[in-house]
This record gives C-alpha cells, structure tokens and sequence, in this order.
C-alpha cells in the first residue's frame, strides 16, 4: 500500500501525482475500458490532517471553484430525477441520502372490484392469490422516499452515541449495480469521533483516477465532512453537550491510476509545477 500524509488536500494531490508517476516509471497499463493509464497496482490511501486547510485544490487542477462548489453539494444533497434521459446514472448524494429501497406492486388490472377486495383481505393473513402479478420497481436513488443513510446511520447515531463504530454509509446497491458497466467508485464512507473529540471521516474507493477525479473527491468529501460535524454539533447543542471539531480525513482507494492519454494536459501541469517546486528546493541548498 502507498501511504500519503499531508496537512491539505492540495499538498496530498501533487504529492500522489508525482509518486504514481515515479512508481510507474513510464510503464503504461490498458483498462478493460481501452484507456491508457499510469496503475501502481497497490492500494493508496491518503490521510490529510486539515481537510478544510487552503489550499484545498492543487493550482494545477482544472477545475474551477465554480464547478468545486456545485460537485461538493451533490456529495451530501439529493439531485431529483427528471426522467427525461438527462439524468446522470448515479449521484454520491442520492445514494447516501436517498439510498433506493426495493418496492413490489401487485398488479390489479382486469380483476372486479369484488375480487380485488377480497385478495387484499386474504394477503392480511398472508395468503397471496396464484393468478397475481407483480413489478419491482425503486423508491429512492432521487425518486425521494429512499433512505437518508447520512442522517439515520451516521449524524443521528453519533448523536445518540458518539462511541459508535456503525457510524457508515453505503453506496453500492447489487440489485442494479452488478448489471452496470458504471457502479460508483467511492463505495463507503464512515465518520468517527475520537478522543479529542474531533469527527474524523474514513472513505474507501473501490476505483479510483488520483489525477482528475482524487482532487474533487476529497474537496467534496472534506465539506460532507464539515456538514456531518454541524448537524452532530446542532444535536450535541440540544442536549447541553460541547461541540465536535473537525478532524482529519482519509482516503483508501483499492484501484488507483492516472489517464495518462486522456489527461494528458492536466498531467503536465502538475508536473510542471512539480518541476518549478524541485527547482526553487535546489536554489535554496545553493
């Protein structure tokens, strides 16, 4: 396993780019997908001890404060469907907070009123009549009436026991996710408090681009992070309890890379800027 600590997530981003790079010492490796990418075939796992600390972007990223703003919410908020083929094949925010729920409906048509109130009065007793059909269809997943796991597992639980461990979140949902040539990459997030009483927040990946992707996932994870710790602190508060402070956040990634074709600008940026830091580091030792 690769093992980064820095203090911001900015300094832990440059600093994974660099170490892949050098890892993979130009050797490329092609996905089942048909990308060209740098794979260091170990796990990385990142640990920042200021998550909310500037600078919380790298300046070679590019990505904009603009779009940083809009991703982090969609992190912990649940983006509504519209059903009309622009909706995106998963959000983070709609499966922690509207985490989709299995629901059959039986089907009715061409039965007689009577009939129909008969087989309900029967299914009370657990009698299901043989000539029934039935659909499965999903609650949840920004259809609303899911399960908000942020707010019953993890800010709810922790208020009521702050010594928890169950304190976790869940995004994959076999159902659907087996069948998808695209499930999510960040798989589970689980918040503890320490000693210190600081709320510290643990995410695993089961895939994921260190180079493009790394960056906005901490940032949007640091500020989940940050409004987990106010609902907890809101809570506290009612109870006559102090306040939680922020604390440190990290993240396992079980397969990470670098698109070496497909990223190809942003990966010189950071190497450039990766080359002006050892330069101004060797004009200091002069």
């Amino acid at each position: 396993m690769i093992l980064i600590s820095r203090k911001t997530i900015g300094e832990a981003h440059e600093e994974i780019v660099r170490v892949i790079a050098e890892r993979c010492e130009g050797v490329t490796r092609i996905t089942e997908d048909g990308e060209t990418t740098y794979d260091p075939e170990e796990p990385v796992c990142i640990h920042i001890d200021s998550p909310m600390t500037s600078p919380m972007k790298s300046s070679a990223s590019l990505f904009g404060d603009g779009f940083s703003d809009i991703y982090q919410a969609s992190l912990y908020t649940i983006t509504k469907r519209k059903n009309d083929g622009t909706d995106a094949i998963y959000t983070y925010g709609n499966r922690l907070c509207d985490y989709p729920v299995a629901s059959i409906s039986r089907k009715n048509s061409g039965q007689s009123f009577i009939k129909r109130a008969l087989d309900q009065m029967m299914e009370v007793i657990g009698y299901v009549p043989a000539s029934s059909t039935a659909e499965l269809t999903y609650l949840g997943d920004g259809r609303l009436n899911g399960i908000d796991q942020i707010k019953k597992s993890i800010i709810d639980r922790l208020i009521a026991n702050p010594s928890s461990r169950r304190a976790i979140a869940i995004t994959w949902v076999p159902d659907i996710d087996l069948a998808r040539d695209e499930p999510p990459c960040l798989q589970i997030v689980q918040c503890l408090i320490d000693k210190s009483h600081h709320l510290n927040l643990v995410c695993l990946f089961r895939s994921n681009d260190m180079l493009s992707a790394w960056g906005q996932n901490a940032y949007g994870l640091a500020h989940m992070q940050k409004h987990i710790l106010n609902a907890i602190n809101e809570g506290r508060g009612n109870k006559g309890e102090e306040p939680l402070a922020l604390g440190w956040l990290e993240t396992i990634s079980v397969s990470a890379h670098m698109y070496f074709t497909r990223d190809q600008l942003e990966l010189m940026k950071f190497f450039q800027k990766e080359k002006s830091k050892a330069s101004f580091r060797s004009f200091q030792r002069t």
